[in-house]
């Protein structure tokens, strides 16, 4: 029979008395808000707490992937409650997404652990979901195009979050930068007529194109526009969306 020696979780409980699994969360966050998603470690967290590794589990789960799914859903909870709805479902998405945006700043590496690692996502981020399923539900949306359209929404905004706070590559050379900026200078203009043309206004402020993280130098305009492209879809394609669906064959009772 497997599992954690009785030893250990006796050390485990000892050291939990008087620790509360808010200060444990708190300490984790800190942590990896200092040194990264990969840098974090169990035993680092412990030595800072002055506990055993097992009083870590003893409040946070089994395993690493349980910490990390707790410390993400720091970003996502409390962002809007139901009575904070706006009148209008566009305005809704927007006020969540920008909440959600401003929230993940504040945590730049736990944002992309939502975006890496499927474990770092889970029912601790329903409430997020179950405001973007009201919103849809508001717009018209059912059925197979109401999960689609809440995969879109999501996958669209926490992509692009993801990527516009994406830390440098460890162990990047000190002179990376410079480097990635004589190599924009050096693109020849009879290939890239067009990325040469906007250059003054895509260079370090464009994905593709920085070298800066988004925790430096925000894209905000560019989030706007995203936000807006997507409300905007779902108008175009929501009756379209569920006429097929209709079409398809979809009962009363399969809806929803």
């Amino acid at each position: 029979m497997t599992g954690t020696p009785p030893r250990k979780r006796s050390q485990g409980r000892a050291a939990a008395i008087g620790l509360t699994k808010a200060q444990v969360l708190k300490a984790a966050i800190d942590l990896v808000d200092e040194l990264g998603a990969e840098a974090f470690s169990i035993r680092e967290l412990s030595r800072r707490l002055d506990v055993y590794p097992t009083a870590i589990y003893w409040h946070l789960g089994g395993s690493k992937a349980d910490l990390f799914s707790e410390m993400t859903a720091t970003i996502t909870s409390d962002l809007m409650r139901p009575g904070e709805f706006c009148a209008d479902w566009r305005d809704t998405l927007r006020e969540l997404f920008r909440r959600y945006r401003r929230a993940a700043q504040r945590h730049p590496h736990l944002a992309n652990l939502i975006g890496a690692q499927v474990s770092a996502n889970g029912p601790r981020h329903a409430g997020l979901a179950e405001i973007v399923l009201a919103a849809l539900r508001q717009a018209g949306y059912d059925g197979q195009p109401l999960a689609d359209a809440m995969s879109a929404l999501v996958g669209g905004i926490f992509g692009f979050v993801t990527m516009e706070l994406a830390p440098q590559a460890p162990g990047a050379r000190p002179d990376w930068a410079e480097s990635f900026s004589a190599a924009l200078d050096d693109l020849p203009e009879a290939e890239f007529p067009e990325t040469r043309r906007a250059m003054p206004l895509l260079r370090n402020r464009a994905f593709v194109l920085r070298w800066s993280s988004g925790a430096e130098v925000p894209l905000d305009s560019a989030f706007e526009m995203l936000v807006d492209s997507l409300i905007a879809g779902l108008e175009l394609r929501r009756a379209g969306a569920m006429a097929a669906w209709e079409a398809a064959g979809a009962a009363p009772g399969r809806r929803g």
